[in-house]
């Protein structure tokens, strides 16, 4: 429970949201609630409410998808644009990240800002071609695997996540997502997503993200460049893989140690970058 909050703020503008935030050293945005309520933060004072701010729409063009901020997680589930996207991608990743319960709270913006190591949605989200905008309050847009790099510097200047873009991948490519968890419904313990585009019977593009391999999220870049261009097999994929998984370290706790998180992100690597090529051949 947030029992110290004195302050409840509704802004209608980015910029009024994020100078609020910025000036009140114990402020917080609030979007959906589920992680703030449940933390319970006793220096939290003041809270600035974002449904006032537009945030919660999805729009789809030729370009791609535009997620708002506050879009729900299970919002992500049951829009057409979204499940139909990169082979429904950002639904799985969706549904793996919360129970139905709490995906109808939390929302897109909040989960990648909380987002811990194995996080399916932040995953899924580096291997498809994503911009982020951000207000500080100036609007800025970035590549979303800048976003990753630098979420923690980010969260410490208070800048509010406004949308993402996520552009509409070409016709011959595919993408894949292979997590292990307590149980099939289970958030994983690790997963990895893969996409592959193809042209003349040879990937073009080749990414691979792992989740709970490493302190966060990851993209494999020297498994990328070692597989472009080569007709994927179970062999060539595991070769590309053992150079950039002997620069992962995996937190061991007691969900699995560092060992079996490495054996799995080979696994589940391996897993996803096949079915994704299988699929891109076929598209």
């Amino acid at each position: 429970m947030l029992r110290n909050v004195k302050q409840y703020l509704r802004p209608t503008t980015l910029e009024e949201a994020v100078t609020l935030a910025q000036t009140n050293p114990h402020a917080c945005y609030l979007g959906g609630g589920a992680w703030i309520v449940a933390q319970g933060d006793p220096q939290l004072e003041t809270v600035v409410d974002l449904q006032g701010l537009g945030l919660d729409k999805i729009e789809s063009d030729i370009e791609g998808v535009r997620l708002g901020a506050r879009v729900t997680l299970q919002q992500l589930l049951e829009e057409a644009a979204v499940s139909e996207l990169a082979d429904g991608l950002l639904a799985t990743a969706a549904d793996l990240t919360q129970s139905h319960t709490l995906r109808e709270q939390g929302t897109l913006g909040g989960t990648l800002i909380v987002a811990g190591p194995a996080d399916p949605l932040t995953t899924a989200l580096l291997v498809l071609d994503t911009d982020v905008r951000y207000a500080d309050p100036v609007l800025h847009t970035a590549p979303f695997t800048s976003f990753v790099a630098y979420r923690d510097r980010l969260i410490r200047t208070r800048v509010l996540l406004t949308e993402l873009l996520v552009k509409r991948p070409p016709v011959r490519s595919a993408a894949a997502f292979e997590g292990v968890g307590r149980s099939p419904k289970d958030r994983p313990i690790v997963c990895a997503a893969a996409y592959v585009a193809v042209e003349e019977g040879l990937p073009t593009e080749v990414r691979l993200a792992l989740g709970g391999a490493d302190s966060r999220p990851v993209r494999l870049l020297k498994t990328e460049h070692l597989l472009k261009g080569q007709l994927l097999t179970a062999a060539k994929v595991t070769g590309a893989l053992v150079p950039a998984l002997a620069e992962l370290h995996p937190t061991a706790d007691f969900l699995g140690s560092a060992e079996y998180r490495l054996e799995m992100a080979e696994v589940l690597g391996r897993r996803a970058l096949l079915a994704a090529w299988e699929r891109a051949r076929r598209a």
